[in-house]
Formats: C-alpha cells, sequence, structure tokens
C-alpha cells in the first residue's frame, strides 16, 4: 500500500507520541481534525493505528 506523505508524518507523529489524539495531531500539522479524518481512517482500515473511542 502507498502512503501519501501526509499519512507517512502522521504514522511518524503518533509513534512518536502514542497515545495521542486526533485533534493533536491536527494542531501538529497545523491542520483541522476534518482534513485529516480521511487519512486517520484509512490508516485505521489498514491496520497501521488502532482508533479508541473517547
Amino acid at each position: 500500500m502507498e502512503l501519501s506523505k501526509r499519512q507517512e508524518t502522521i504514522l511518524e507523529i503518533v509513534k512518536k507520541n502514542g497515545p495521542i489524539t486526533g485533534e493533536q495531531i491536527a494542531e501538529q500539522l497545523n491542520l483541522t481534525r476534518a482534513t485529516l479524518r480521511p487519512d486517520l481512517s484509512i490508516l485505521t482500515m489498514a491496520g497501521l493505528l488502532e482508533a479508541r473511542p473517547r
């Protein structure tokens, strides 16, 4: 599976700072959570990230 640069960056942030919220990831990338949502969904469905409900 080919990941986008942003998806690779998200994985690096999570590995370095996990557990971390989507909001915190968005802050680090200067993006909104809504902008990250598709990337987080793809990474979760691929099994690269684990999502936990609040």
